[in-house]
Order: C-alpha cells, then structure tokens, then sequence
C-alpha cells in the first residue's frame, strides 16, 4: 500500500517465492524446527542488496534472475545437507 497508495489483492502476487527464499538463505530449516528473526532479515537484506545492487551495475535482466535464482538454489541445497547430516549420524549410531 505504501508504494501504490492502493490497496489491491493482486499486489503482492509473485513474491511468495523471495519471502522463502529469503527465509531459507537466512538459516531457516525448510523441514521446521530451526531458525531465527534474524537470519531472516539478513536473508532478507541480502536479497534486497543483490536485487538493486545488479541493475545499478548494468547487468542484463536475465543475468539477474540467473545469479538469484543461484543463491536460492544453493541456499537451498546446503539446507537440505545440513537436514541430512543429523539423520546420517543418527542412523550410524543405531
């Protein structure tokens, strides 16, 4: 609302995917259990950062989605190793 002075449904749509991704980048388990506010907002702030900080240094538009979809992704992946880990330890000890 503050950026249009209009309430409208339809605002926000296609953002839900960079509120994950900025929760997953800021340290929280996409399994539950694990994170913090924190970690949120630096997620959040380093998405912010990588969104403004690309077009001021002319890179192209499909270069920008590649290097934040690359972060998603590795976000992502060292998530779901660090869920694993523990699993791995546990099933050895049994």
């Amino acid at each position: 609302m503050a950026r249009y002075a209009v309430a409208y449904t339809g605002i926000a749509s296609g953002f839900e995917l960079t509120v994950i991704a900025a929760c997953v980048i800021g340290g929280v388990s996409i399994a539950g259990g694990s994170g913090t506010v924190l970690g949120v907002l630096l997620g959040c702030l380093f998405l912010g950062v990588i969104k403004n900080a690309l077009p001021l240094l002319a890179v192209s538009p499909f270069w920008q989605m590649a290097v934040s979809g690359a972060v998603i992704v590795t976000a992502a992946v060292l998530n779901a190793a660090g869920v694993r880990a523990p699993q791995r330890q546990r099933i050895l000890e049994n």
